[in-house]
């Protein structure tokens, strides 16, 4: 009896070891699976915070080369969002990741942050960091300020790539933020109860038809408690107001005369490729259309192989007509 209460013990901690271990290396597996893209890379980011007419905007630099200045186009540290971008980007060229005013790790523009106001200081910026010429990257938000650029200062640049632009008020930009549009219709009481299925819902919309990918720069995304702060719907309300703001100016996008590349996910449920994308690079006649098949919005993310491509494709484009020039 003694000894089959031996065996039946050695027989539980046999069980419970060989459990253990493979509890260990599923853990184990699990976090390389989940280990993100181009996440063993150490090399140096350096973080600036530029002072222009009393506004602080935050500047991260890497590489070198020709310079690619990049304006992202959601909330957030723009080094989270564009990181597989950026360690594709800095083997070729020296990246300018800029943080729009009242973005991220930029402080607002005290009493102003109209469109005109954000384009001169980001200009004032790049003076100040001696960018000459640089190729301007932007994706979503960010596209109308990056032709605001463009238009305003057209010497200042070597062209343009937009990635999956919002460029047009319409109809579509009240779909962007859909997590943001239930808690304020749902108020400040009942929104904590249901934000976070809205905000997931959201998210997935944001990478669709595309699986949201594991990483630690969506850890801000994932996060309910920003929803239910006053200032993501203060974001929202700037970046629509912006949007809006440009509805004269949109007129003019026919007007730009440097190389213009225009990257969309035929599958952005965001930025509707036929609503913006589409549509500007049927008004920019001279630009370039690049559709990326079962792509969503944040293709910068999900592609950004794709992605590179185009921006070596602007700085060919940029060099023809220099060329052309002569």
């Amino acid at each position: 009896m003694q000894r089959s209460t031996s065996s039946g013990e050695a027989s539980v901690s046999t069980w419970l070891m060989g459990l253990a271990i493979v509890i260990a290396g599923s853990a184990a597996i699990i976090a390389l699976l989940r280990r993100p893209v181009g996440g063993s890379e150490t090399v140096q980011i350096h973080r600036n915070i530029i002072r222009v007419e009393h506004t602080g905007l935050h500047v991260i630099e890497r590489g070198e080369g020709r310079t690619v200045v990049m304006l992202q186009g959601d909330d957030g540290d723009a080094s989270d969002f564009m990181a597989p971008l950026l360690a594709r980007a800095s083997y070729d060229f020296r990246v300018l990741l800029i943080d729009r005013p009242g973005c991220g790790g930029s402080e607002r523009v005290p009493r102003d942050m109209s469109l005109d106001t954000q384009a001169r200081i980001v200009r004032l910026a790049l003076r100040e960091l001696g960018a000459e010429q640089p190729l301007l990257v932007a994706h979503s938000w960010s596209a109308v300020l990056a032709l605001s650029l463009a238009l305003r200062y057209p010497e200042d640049f070597a062209g343009l790539v937009l990635a999956n632009p919002l460029c047009y008020a319409d109809a579509s930009i009240r779909s962007t933020d859909p997590h943001l549009r239930v808690v304020n219709r749902l108020g400040s009481l009942v929104a904590p109860m249901v934000g976070r299925t809205a905000h997931d819902a959201a998210l997935r919309a944001k990478f669709a038809p595309e699986p949201v990918p594991f990483a630690p720069a969506l850890a801000p995304l994932r996060e309910a408690e920003g929803i239910r702060r006053p200032s993501e719907r203060r974001r929202l309300a700037r970046n629509t107001a912006s949007l809006r703001a440009a509805a004269g100016m949109s007129t003019r996008y026919g007007d730009i005369e440097m190389p213009v590349v225009i990257v969309a996910g035929d599958g952005d449920r965001v930025a509707s490729p036929s609503r913006h994308g589409y549509r500007l690079h049927n008004q920019v006649v001279h630009s370039h259309l690049v559709v990326l098949p079962r792509a969503g919005h944040m293709i910068h993310m999900t592609r950004p192989d794709s992605v590179m491509e185009t921006i070596h494709q602007g700085w060919s484009l940029a060099h023809e007509r220099a060329e052309a020039g002569r």
